[in-house]
This record gives structure tokens, C-alpha cells and sequence, in this order.
């Protein structure tokens, strides 16, 4: 059985309705055409957010809810190089 793997995003989007910090990063990363839609890897996303001026306060949501993704979605042994 192949386990199938969301991107962040994807997984992000779950929670664009939350009325809390996360759910404004999802929002943002909707609008956001630029967005790594198809990353599963966490210097991608902060490397964006980087580029895009994010304030640290939006970067270090991003950083807790990519551990939240990476603990609850990603298997134990998942790499990004796959």
C-alpha cells in the first residue's frame, strides 16, 4: 500500500478557516501564486516566506505548523529528497 504524501500546502489548507495564526498563514499562502504549492520541505517554505518579506512572527508559524505537518502527515522515515 502506498502511503500518499500532501504538500505543505496542501495540508495547509485545511486550516484556512482557523481563526488563528496558522489559518492566517493559509489564507496568505492561498493568495500567494508564488507559493511552493508542491513542497514537503521546510527550507522551501521559509526561504519563500524570506523572499516574500514575511515578518518573523509569519515565519515562525510557519516553522511550528511544518512540525505540526511533519509529526501528524509525514511518515517517521519520510525524506524530502523523495
Amino acid at each position: 500500500m502506498d502511503i500518499i504524501v500532501l504538500s505543505f500546502y496542501d495540508w495547509l489548507m485545511k486550516f484556512k478557516d482557523v481563526d488563528l495564526s496558522i489559518g492566517d498563514l493559509a489564507k496568505d499562502a492561498e493568495s500567494d501564486k508564488n507559493f511552493p504549492r508542491k513542497s514537503k520541505d521546510l527550507d522551501d517554505i521559509i526561504q519563500h516566506l524570506n523572499t516574500m518579506g514575511a515578518s518573523s512572527a509569519a515565519i515562525e508559524t510557519a516553522e511550528e505548523a511544518f512540525d505540526y505537518y511533519k509529526a501528524s502527515h509525514l511518515p517517521p522515515d519520510y525524506s524530502s529528497e523523495q
